[in-house]
């Protein structure tokens, strides 16, 4: 049996370029960030709505947080505000990460800008919840979210090496 030995290397550059361009790990952390800033995002929206071909169950951040209110002796009334306006900045973190994977997919220059405001701001929110974390007792959700921030410190580096390692940046 003869063993596969094609020869990639004389393949046209606008092949490996393209490849490069949309198959590498920074693509993959970004585009796991962004999906997951949109997912949480509409969780605080959608939660157990029927949305016809399935129901969208996610957590039902409503009876925990009405437990937070309760113990802090704020108003059941800031509820809904609350989870909304949470919704609403994990949303906007994902745009700037989708910009940066559209410009990345499409052979583009990647704006060193988006990717670092997609990040930092994701980090934000982590510290922020650590914060209210501490402040409600929550120590399971503190440790979810130091977990996660970790993860993002630690993808953070992975696709900023990898995109300046391609050449990617503006």
């Amino acid at each position: 049996m003869q063993a596969n030995t094609t020869d990639y290397s004389n393949a046209s550059d606008d092949t490996n370029q393209a490849a490069t361009s949309v198959l590498n790990m920074a693509n993959l952390v970004v585009l796991h960030w962004a999906i997951y800033w949109i997912m949480n995002g509409l969780d605080k929206f959608l939660n157990r709505t029927d949305l016809g071909l399935f129901t969208w169950f996610g957590k039902d951040r409503t009876e925990q947080f009405s437990g937070y209110l309760e113990r802090t002796d704020m108003p059941i009334s800031l509820l809904e505000p609350i989870l909304y306006t949470t919704g609403i900045l994990e949303l906007l973190v994902a745009i700037p990460l989708i910009m940066v994977l559209v410009a990345a997919c499409t052979g583009r220059r990647v704006s060193r800008f988006l990717f670092e405001q997609g990040f930092v701001c994701g980090t934000l929110i982590f510290v922020g919840f650590s914060f209210f974390d501490v402040i409600l007792g929550d120590r399971a959700e503190l440790w979810e979210h130091g977990t996660f921030f970790v993860g993002i410190l630690l993808s953070y580096k992975l696709a900023k090496e990898a995109y300046t390692e391609n050449g990617q940046f503006e």
